[in-house]
This record gives structure tokens, sequence and C-alpha cells, in this order.
């Protein structure tokens, strides 16, 4: 029941998909000095958009898409990622996650508070 809201769902699927952005540019950060590496981001918002709009009910249709960002090349080695927006990136999307993590735990301590403290 409440686990099965649409606003619980959008926000285990806004922590999913900070989890998997922190993924994302951790990876790009650590492939660095790979010759060749082209770096990753995620694409959710055109599909966040249309489930607001009238999406699923129950958040399913909030859609999450890794594509390869193979239009540039900063460096010879034909290497496209750039350490100062990476490590920027990377740090919105601890933040993100951890402000969706505390809206969690509210909304848990929320509803456990009013099960125990409801007249019996």
């Amino acid at each position: 029941m409440f686990f099965q809201n649409k606003s619980f769902k959008t926000m285990e699927t806004g922590v999913s998909a900070a989890w998997l952005q922190q993924k994302i540019h951790t990876q790009n950060l650590a492939n660095y000095d790979t010759p060749g590496y082209k770096a990753k981001s995620l694409v959710f918002n055109e599909v966040f958009t249309r489930a607001i709009d009238g999406g699923s009910k129950d958040g399913s249709a909030l859609k999450i898409k890794v594509i390869e960002n193979n239009d540039t090349s900063i460096r010879p080695d034909g290497n496209n990622v750039d350490m100062d927006s990476e490590s920027i990136s990377l740090y919105k999307a601890y933040v993100h996650y951890s402000m969706l993590l505390d809206k969690v735990k509210s909304e848990i301590n929320n509803y456990n508070y009013v099960v125990n403290n409801a007249p019996k």
C-alpha cells in the first residue's frame, strides 16, 4: 500500500537513477587515461516528463538510458572524458542521491509514526 503509491515509486526510481548516475561518472573518471574511451551519460528527462504528463500510474514508465558520447574528442588519443566536468557531475549526483534518500527515510518515518500511534 504505502510502498506501491506513485510518489514512493517515483522516489525509488529517482534513488536508483542517482545511484546509476554516480556509477557512470565514477566509471568515466576511472577511464580518464584509457585511450579511445568515450564518456557515458544518462538520459531520462524526456521519459520522466512523459511519465508525469500522463504515463503509468505506478511510476514504472520512468526508464533510464545510458548513452555514449561519440561526438567529441578532447585528447589526441580519442578519449573525451573531462575530469573537471565529471567530478562536478559526480558530486551533484551524490548530493541528489543523498537528498532523495533523506526524503525516503522521512516518508518511512512518517508512515511508521502514523501506524504506531494510531488510536486503537
